[in-house]
């Protein structure tokens, strides 16, 4: 795989990749866990490079993903897609409250709905972000398991921005 992939292909994860999210078992850098948590199977690969700093270190560790066996093109990816309006559409998806969700729903699947609901409740600031996560590991805590309310907890930091 070249070092470029194209800016239109969409990528979702493999079995491996969603395999890592659950068990850490490959010990991949926050970074590296950060995109592979974005590529949802809706982003195209353009949107994906908006979610660092560097577009350059993102495309590199995206490629590095792919070739890795974490991540593939989507099957149900548009062919011809350059997808100007979805990319602007999926945009607002990779603030803080949006990589809550998604962790939330790679993690506790089922359980997932009532966990997006308690993120919603809380606005998206510094504040409402840390609330929204005790909200959720208490949640987890409560209904689910201690050791993954730890985990939750730990993943939701490396996640949202430092403040």
């Amino acid at each position: 795989m070249s070092a470029e992939l194209p800016l239109d292909w969409i990528l979702e994860k493999t079995p491996m990749g969603r395999d890592e999210l659950a068990t850490r078992a490959h010990h991949l850098m926050p970074g590296q866990r950060n995109l592979l948590i974005l590529a949802d199977g809706h982003r195209p690969v353009s949107d994906l490079l908006k979610a660092g700093t560097d577009p350059q270190r993102c495309m590199q560790v995206l490629s590095a993903l792919v070739s890795d066996g974490y991540l593939v093109r989507s099957a149900n990816a548009p062919v011809a897609s350059t997808a100007p309006a979805p990319a602007a559409a999926a945009a607002p998806v990779v603030g803080p409250h949006a990589l809550l969700i998604e962790l939330v729903q790679e993690q506790f699947g089922a359980q997932a709905p009532r966990l997006v609901q308690k993120i919603a409740q809380y606005p998206d600031t510094a504040e409402g972000q840390a609330a929204a996560v005790q909200a959720c590991v208490k949640f987890i805590r409560l209904f689910i398991d201690e050791k993954q309310a730890a985990a939750f907890a730990e993943r939701a930091q490396e996640l949202l921005p430092p403040r």
